[in-house]
């Protein structure tokens, strides 16, 4: 384990990591706070890597793939993986002693998986060096980063009650009103259940492969969303196949997380019927007219298990299913992962959710603060994760999450839905909209318009300043997190011009 030991006061040190996949949090923050873990285990598993948790401790800080500590003057320290094709990197800073004189800061890295080179740079510009060291590991694994799309999916405007009819009419409404979407995109609620992707659930109206060509003549591209690696137990994948499934210990099928009102188990993709499978699911999509697949749930192929096969570890294992669905739906699909480990999804997937979902709420504050769990919907936890992770846009193209332009069916006020454009802005990844067209009025079209203008990522101006916990410091943008007013930026708010 390579280990470096720093002679540096804690205190004067932030720390910059980044969490394990799409909504494991990522931050800006003094080394000697508190790095937060969820007291509940299920979002330990459906929000962190459980092998590798956030410390809970103060001045004890884990970061995957990357890690950065940054001294006052902007210079300090990065550490980074030259691959992470096969092997999931875990970084620990760890503050020690409590004064100039004594103080000290030990920095750990560890690989689960086939053994990787680790770099760590002493830097007089530590954001710089590390957008150098990310794009050096975005080539080393071939990332593929396609020009961004500009999406409307049916998550927050509809949920799990999607129709038919309602993707048709926003589309037809989306081009009414000439918005230049180029991908409408079908998200969950149109299956029979979890697992069964071939079968429509009673309440949508049809099937899945009857919406692409009523989007064709509307001139969009159709997209889908899949969470491949996921079964309910009522499902009847389940039935048929519960030796497909991760198991425990005690060789019964593992829950995986907490969601669709109860758990459910992820496949083992060591099995090679279940690869088969993962392969036939990603064709059949693509063969009902669906270029654009968003791959949810992705972690569920990671967790720490029993596998069919043992000798194969766990990122190898995530990334053998990734590869049967890009196989399955071919090198000129677009694939979008979210809730994905994020390094070894790079070459794989052509875009990536960095944060949470965005939520038309800014924040969820009991489930942060008192269960210790940002990884939730909120518009602050997608500000606060995916600011943070500017740099990876050289291994995917980055997917923030929707805009919200609607004042109806929301709790954001106009300050908060401004903050959500700027984000996209600097960000500058996939543009994504799930307003329901018909209840914006003409200032929600107008923001939504400017939503979808694609942007070149900005970079920060500096990492030694923070509104919020986050990087929060742009070139176009700066972003206030906290709960008051900074000067002239308001709480929730950015200093951003339209």
């Amino acid at each position: 384990m390579p280990e470096w030991n720093l002679t540096v006061d804690p205190a004067t040190v932030r720390v910059l990591i980044s969490g394990y996949q799409s909504w494991s949090e990522a931050e800006l923050r003094p080394l000697t706070d508190v790095q937060a873990t969820p007291l509940m285990q299920w979002r330990q598993e459906q929000g962190h890597d459980p092998a590798f948790l956030p410390s809970g401790e103060a001045g004890v800080w884990r970061s995957h793939t990357v890690l950065a500590l940054v001294r006052p003057d902007g210079g300090g320290w990065v550490g980074a993986a030259r691959d992470a094709t096969h092997s999931f990197i875990h970084w620990e800073a760890r503050a020690e002693g409590d004064s100039v004189d004594s103080g000290r800061v030990r920095v750990s890295g560890t690989v689960e998986g086939p053994e990787v080179e680790l770099t760590w740079d002493e830097t007089g510009d530590v954001i710089g060096t590390l957008e150098r060291r990310a794009a050096k590991l975005g080539q080393t694994m071939h990332a593929r980063t396609p020009a961004p799309q500009r999406v409307w999916c049916s998550w927050y405007s509809y949920y799990r009650d999607v129709t038919l009819d309602a993707m048709l009419e926003n589309a037809r409404l989306a081009r009414e009103h000439k918005l230049p979407f180029d991908v409408f995109q079908l998200d969950d609620g149109f299956q029979s259940d979890l697992g069964d992707w071939f079968t429509a659930s009673d309440h949508f109206g049809g099937h899945a492969r009857d919406l692409p060509a009523g989007l064709k003549e509307l001139g969009f591209t159709a997209g889908l969303w899949l969470a491949p690696f996921l079964a309910s137990p009522t499902s009847q994948l389940f039935r048929d196949h519960p030796d497909w499934m991760l198991r425990g210990g005690d060789d019964k099928p593992l829950a995986v997380g907490y969601n669709w009102g109860g758990a459910y188990h992820a496949l083992d993709t060591t099995h090679p019927e279940v690869l088969e499978w993962l392969r036939d699911l990603a064709a059949t999509a693509r063969g009902w007219g669906y270029p654009y697949l968003k791959l949810d749930f992705l972690y569920g192929a990671a967790l720490p298990g029993v596998r069919h096969d043992p000798s194969v570890g766990r990122a190898a294992a995530y990334r053998n299913g990734l590869q049967a669905l890009r196989d399955g739906a071919g090198e000129d699909a677009f694939l979008l992962g979210c809730g994905a480990p994020l390094a070894s999804s790079i070459g794989i997937v052509d875009a990536m959710r960095t944060g949470p979902d965005v939520a038309p709420l800014w924040d969820e504050e009991s489930r942060r603060v008192w269960l210790g769990d940002a990884t939730g919907p909120s518009a602050r936890n997608a500000l606060h994760t995916s600011l943070s992770r500017w740099y990876q846009h050289s291994w995917y193209q980055p997917d923030p999450d929707v805009a919200i332009c609607r004042r109806e069916l929301s709790l954001l006020n106009s300050t908060e839905r401004h903050a959500i454009a700027a984000m996209l802005d600097v960000v500058g990844g996939l543009r994504a909209s799930s307003d329901p067209i018909a209840m914006l009025d003409a200032d929600g079209l107008a923001l939504l318009r400017k939503c979808l203008e694609i942007s070149t990522p900005d970079r920060p101006l500096t990492l030694t300043e923070s509104l919020g916990g986050a990087v929060t410091h742009f070139g176009r943008a700066t972003f206030n997190l906290t709960d008051s007013g900074v000067g002239d930026i308001p709480a929730h708010g950015a200093k951003w011009p339209l």
